[in-house]
Formats: C-alpha cells, sequence, structure tokens
C-alpha cells in the first residue's frame, strides 16, 4: 500500500502545521499547479456553471480523513498546496484545526472545508446539518463565506458546480447562521437536480430501494482504497440542534425497557427498528468492502 509519509500531520502543532515562508510561495506559485493536478485526477467532466467574483489566492483545505491521508497519494497534492488536518474523534484537534485556520486566513489565503464533514449518506436531505466552523471563523475574522456546491447525478460523468454569493454569516447568531447557510446550499442543490437531473419514475425504482441506496453510497467509496474499517469516523456528521434526528430516536428506542405498560407506544416502533437495523449504512460498509492490503 502506498504510504505519502505525511502522518506527522497528525502531531503538527499551530506553531509547525506551516510556515510563513510556506504561505506566500503556495499563493504565490502553486494555485496553476493544483488546478492542473486536480484536472488530471478526475475523468468526469467538471461543468462550471456560475462563480461570483472573488481574489483569486491559494487555498488551504481542512481534511479530516486520517485513513487516506496515510494511504492515498492524492493526498501529496493536497499538501503541496496547503493542507490543516483535524482528528474528527478528537476535540482538541477540532479546537486545534480552527486556529490553524486562523492563521491561514490572517495571511491572506483562504480555507476550503467541508461544513457537512463528510459525504451526504442521507436518503432524503439535499444538505445535512452543519458543522459551525464556518460562523466561527466568519464572527471572530470578520469575513465572509462562500458556498461552494459540487453535484454528480447517479450514473452520469458531469459535474456541476455552482458557487454562491460570499454570506456575511457574522450578523447573525450561531444556530440562525448555520440555518442561513445551509439553506443557501440547499437551494443550491435543488436547482441543480431540478435544471439537470432526470427524474426517477416511481415504477422504475427498485424492489428494495433502501438496500439500493446502500450499495449507491458503497459505490462511492469503493472509487477508494481503504486499508480497515474507517466507517465510525469516516461517516461523522453533527447531530443537529434542538431537533432530534433519525438516528438519535432510533437509539433511544433501542434502549426502551418494553412491558405491558408501555407495549402499546414502543412495540411498533421496536418492529420498524429492527427493520431499519438491515439498513444501517456502517454496518453495510463493514460487511461488504473489501479491504487493499
Amino acid at each position: 500500500m502506498f504510504h505519502t509519509g505525511l502522518s506527522r500531520y497528525k502531531t503538527a502543532t499551530f506553531d509547525n502545521f506551516t510556515t510563513d515562508i510556506g504561505i506566500k510561495l503556495r499563493r504565490k506559485l502553486l494555485n496553476k499547479a493544483w488546478r492542473k493536478i486536480l484536472s488530471l485526477c478526475t475523468k468526469r467532466k467538471v461543468i462550471v456553471e456560475r462563480y461570483p467574483v472573488l481574489n483569486k489566492d491559494e487555498v488551504y483545505i481542512l481534511q479530516g480523513s486520517t485513513e487516506q491521508m496515510e494511504h492515498n497519494p492524492i493526498f501529496l497534492a493536497m499538501w503541496l498546496n496547503g493542507m490543516i488536518y483535524l482528528d474528527r474523534t478528537s476535540t482538541e484537534s477540532r479546537k486545534d484545526a480552527i486556529k490553524k485556520m486562523k492563521r491561514i486566513l490572517t495571511a491572506g489565503s483562504s480555507i476550503l472545508l467541508f461544513p457537512e464533514g463528510g459525504y451526504n449518506n442521507t436518503e432524503n436531505q439535499l444538505i445535512q446539518p452543519l458543522f459551525s466552523s464556518p460562523y466561527i471563523l466568519s464572527k471572530e475574522l470578520g469575513i465572509k463565506v462562500v458556498p461552494l456546491i459540487t453535484f454528480n447525478d447517479i450514473g452520469t460523468d458531469e459535474i456541476y458546480v455552482r458557487v454562491g454569493e460570499p454570506i456575511d454569516l457574522s450578523v447573525y447568531e450561531k444556530w440562525e447562521a448555520m440555518c442561513v447557510l445551509r439553506d443557501v446550499m440547499s437551494t443550491i442543490v435543488f436547482e441543480i437536480i431540478e435544471e439537470h437531473v432526470k427524474p426517477i419514475k416511481r415504477a422504475e425504482l427498485p424492489d428494495d430501494s433502501h438496500k439500493w441506496w446502500l450499495e449507491v453510497r458503497k459505490a462511492v467509496y469503493d472509487c477508494q482504497k481503504w486499508s480497515k474499517d474507517v466507517w465510525e469516523e469516516e461517516l461523522t456528521y453533527y447531530p443537529g440542534h434542538g431537533v432530534t434526528t433519525p438516528k438519535q430516536a432510533r437509539e433511544f428506542v433501542d434502549k426502551v425497557n418494553v412491558n405491558k405498560n408501555n407495549a402499546y407506544i414502543f412495540s411498533d416502533m421496536l418492529i420498524r427498528r429492527e427493520e431499519d437495523k438491515k439498513y444501517d449504512l456502517v454496518k453495510y460498509l463493514q460487511e461488504n468492502m473489501k479491504y487493499a492490503k
């Protein structure tokens, strides 16, 4: 298995994850090279449909995939362009990543981050609840956030890219700000779907649509080589604020002690819960992925 040698990022601190000279060199010299590398790494057709007038400084990438950083050679390109690593399972690493992003932003560069935390593996949500780092950075540094959407329909080679106008999240309270950003991103996704995606007729859906969806998500992860089971970390998501998520509801039901006094309330839910367990994505990947050696 190819090893990038970038594991030092696991222990890189605010003081040594990059240098001032490195930031300047990347901003001045590597932007075009990075675009060329990206163009060579995909065989799909990238269609940029909307892009506002922005400062064209170099962009650092915030990434949280430990497994891929250690084994995927594309991460050498990310290191070349500028990369901030975080351990999704570590609270301290998350806090440290905020400090590192502030350093890059105050030096005049930009940060590319994924506020959903990873791929959207839900069947019905356009955008998942967002993590709060865009708001924190906007509030503390007085900067704007640029929503960027990429969309690839199942079974096609076209990747559509739309970039919204910069948003000043600092004028909102935290939860309201993240709702505003999520709504903007969801709207862009819906517009792309409405214009470019061919509707599926109900009669064309497979008999077990949930199982089909698991296969679709598995195909996304099959595009990369994985050396071990990493799904509990890789599929992290923001659990939401003030609204009970389906996952939280299922976990609550799993803990219920059913007796004659509450069976009329919970028995049907538990039966449905047993059915739901067949469609647990983490379990499905654990049982069906083939790991590289």
